[in-house]
Parts: C-alpha cells; sequence; structure tokens
C-alpha cells in the first residue's frame, strides 16, 4: 500500500500538468474538426419610422444551421446574432418578406457559414399608422364581499383617462381600458389599491401604467341599488 501511495505521490505536480496538457491536446484535437450546430435567433424588425408600427405575426426565431470548425461554432455560440429585417422603406399596408441565408449576419473573421435555413422564413405583417386618444379607465373588480356589506359607490380610478398610443385599428376600436383585477373578497371596509393597467401586449401601448383604484365598501343598506353598472360583472 505504502510503495503504492510513493507511486502517486512522487513527481505529483508534473503528473498533474501532463494530464491537463494531454487534456488541451485533446480537446484542441477535437475542436479542428468539422462540424454544424443549429442555432434559434430572434427576427428584429429595423428603421422603421416613427410615424408607423406594425401587427401581426412575426418569427419569434428562426432556425439557422451554420458549419464550420468546432471551436469556431463554439465561439459563435458566445455573439449574440440575431436577424435584422429592414423595413425602413415600409409604407402602411402589408409587409411581405421572405428570409433567406443571406440575411444572416456573420461576424467578421467568425470562419463558418450558413449551410441550412430551416426557418421559418416569411415575414408577413401589416404596417399601420401610429396614433394616440385619450380612453377611460374601467377598474375590474373580482370576488365577493362579507356577507352584509356592498359597494357604496362606483370604483373610482385615479387618472380615470389615459392616453393610449400604437396601430390606428386597434386604438381606434378601443374606447376604454380595464385595470388587472380587483380582488374585493372579504372586504368590510373602504380600501385603495394601486394596480395595473390591462394592455394587450404587442397592440398599443399607454402613457400610465398603474392606475390607483378607490374601492367604497359599507353596510349592505348603503349599497348600490341593483341596476347600478359595475365594471366587470354581471350585476
Amino acid at each position: 500500500m505504502n510503495f503504492m501511495r510513493k507511486i502517486f505521490r512522487e513527481n505529483l505536480g508534473i503528473k498533474i500538468a501532463a494530464i491537463l496538457l494531454s487534456l488541451l491536446v485533446f480537446f484542441y484535437v477535437r475542436t479542428q474538426r468539422e462540424g454544424e450546430i443549429t442555432f434559434r435567433l430572434p427576427v428584429q424588425l429595423v428603421g422603421l419610422p416613427d410615424s408607423l408600427t406594425w401587427t401581426g405575426e412575426l418569427p419569434d426565431q428562426v432556425s439557422v444551421t451554420f458549419s464550420g470548425k468546432l471551436r469556431n461554432l463554439i465561439r459563435l455560440r458566445l455573439a449574440s446574432l440575431r436577424i435584422p429585417v429592414d423595413v425602413s422603406g415600409a409604407e402602411a399596408g402589408r409587409f411581405q418578406r421572405t428570409l433567406s441565408a443571406a440575411d444572416v449576419p456573420l461576424p467578421e473573421g467568425s470562419l463558418v457559414a450558413v449551410s441550412h435555413f430551416p426557418g421559418p422564413d416569411r415575414i408577413d405583417i401589416m404596417v399601420e399608422r401610429k396614433i394616440s386618444k385619450p380612453v377611460r379607465v374601467a377598474p375590474l373588480l373580482i370576488g365577493s364581499l362579507v356577507e352584509g356589506f356592498a359597494l357604496t359607490a362606483l370604483p373610482v380610478a385615479v387618472p380615470d383617462t389615459v392616453t393610449i398610443y400604437g396601430a390606428a385599428s386597434a386604438v381606434t376600436a378601443t374606447d376604454s381600458l380595464f385595470t388587472q383585477p380587483v380582488d374585493i373578497s372579504q372586504r368590510r371596509q373602504s380600501f385603495s389599491a394601486r394596480v395595473r393597467l390591462n394592455l394587450e401586449e404587442g397592440v398599443f401601448k399607454s402613457d400610465t401604467q398603474a392606475v390607483e383604484v378607490f374601492v367604497s365598501v359599507g353596510p349592505e343598506s348603503l349599497g348600490l341599488k341593483e341596476d347600478s353598472p359595475i365594471p366587470g360583472s354581471d350585476k
């Protein structure tokens, strides 16, 4: 046993260095080989004038297969690649474009090539004028108050009006904007809550992201009449 320990302990530093050197040589030889690797790259629209916006489906990611030496492919993975689509010359209306390997930007000196372009390779969107307008904020209530209690006034949002902006078709069709749900479950007294607006992602934006909602709660005898419209409620 002592003899074996002596063998392993003698020149331990040299042995470790030899192992590390062997691993480096192995890794170098392996990465000198040719290979392929597939990345999923995001698509980015660039150059669209501020007066315009777009709606529709844009591929979140496009599959691209690169070929070259493995060490160069490993370096490529570290680069933040994306596929830019120039829409600087687009006008209001339908915009269609077919992507290809030529649209994939390769870092200078990367020494790799695009060997396959699985896609999706189709862009089909609508370019629209960007407009804005003020809309009413409608607090959305969910849940039920404690038995014997009721709303004594309609919920109030502060501010009660916000400005939305985005594609003309979406903005024109919107007259009010709900808040995220405000839960009134088990409430016995008036309260306020700061909640975000229910902005449909990708449709339009607002100059205000959140509002303060005031909810008046009191004895059922002081409650609203049954025909009073309560936002977000069937009553």
